[in-house]
């Protein structure tokens, strides 16, 4: 009598590693895309060189969770051709992953990259005209001009007073880095350091008629150097431009007067500085 032989399926193989491998990795690679991205915000603003490393970083990031699963779709399919104890799970497992991971992660990734393509061709333009129009010796000189005119049209002798003259980085057109120039005037009869209180400062202030008698003239030197008029935002007056200057302030009270006056982004310049005369 023959001894009954015991018969057992033969084994699956679902592929179940590449399916581990591929599900660990899209979440893994939505927090390093994150990191990638918070890295390249808090860099040096949108410089080439922050917006070239977010983008390289981006596209490696988005190619391993990408092409892990899809190498475990070659992989598998051409382990079933040899061997049919190999199922379609593991190959439609690992498609659904990477299908996920290029929609998940090479959407943003594509604008990261477009973005970069942008700034690149911004940076290859030429300045403008109004950016190169004043030298910064010529910017100081003209803008000095115009706030001395303004002090004399508060009725206001410039010598009573400090005048500042500021300068600060910004960019321009074309990203490159150029200079901002401000001039300011202020003279007060209260010394300083000596606190006022509310009732005080209301007291200072000046009947309306006599604000606006006073700063007349200087609405009228703002215009003539291509200024409007707009909101004061807590100023007798204020006014911005469209040309090389970009916004000028002016006040008075019964115990200061106030002028202040800048300058839009020009190039060259000496950059971040402060000179207080």
């Amino acid at each position: 009598m023959m001894d009954d032989i015991a018969w057992s399926p033969p084994r699956r193989r679902n592929g179940i590693w590449w399916i581990v491998a591929s599900g660990l990795l899209l979440p893994a690679g939505w927090i390093a895309w994150l990191l990638v991205a918070l890295a390249g915000y808090n860099g040096a603003g949108n410089s080439t060189h922050s917006l070239a490393t977010q983008t390289t970083r981006s596209i490696v990031v988005t190619a391993v969770c990408a092409g892990v699963p899809l190498t475990g779709v070659v992989v598998l399919l051409v382990q079933r051709r040899r061997d049919r104890s190999v199922t379609l799970v593991g190959p439609v497992a690992c498609t659904v992953f990477a299908v996920l991971a290029a929609g998940s992660l090479g959407y943003p990734t594509v604008g990261v990259a477009e973005t970069l393509a942008a700034d690149a061709d911004r940076r290859a333009q030429p300045l403008t005209e109004l950016e190169t129009s004043r030298t910064q010796t010529e910017a100081e000189h003209d803008l000095a001009g115009v706030g001395e005119r303004a002090v004399r049209a508060l009725s206001e002798d410039l010598r009573a007073g400090e005048v500042g003259r500021y300068t600060r980085q910004c960019p321009l057109s074309n990203l490159q880095q150029g200079t901002e120039y401000t001039w300011e005037w202020s003279a007060s009869s209260v010394p300083d350091g000596d606190p006022r209180s509310d009732a005080e400062r209301k007291a200072d202030e000046l009947p309306a008629a006599e604000v606006e008698r006073r700063i007349a003239p200087v609405r009228e030197v703002f215009r003539d150097a291509g200024l409007r008029e707009v909101d004061p935002y807590g100023w007798d007056v204020r006014a911005i431009g469209d040309d090389w200057l970009r916004e000028a302030y002016a006040g008075v009270t019964e115990v200061s007067g106030d002028v202040s006056i800048e300058t839009t982004c020009l190039a060259g310049g000496p950059g971040d500085g402060y000179d207080d005369e």
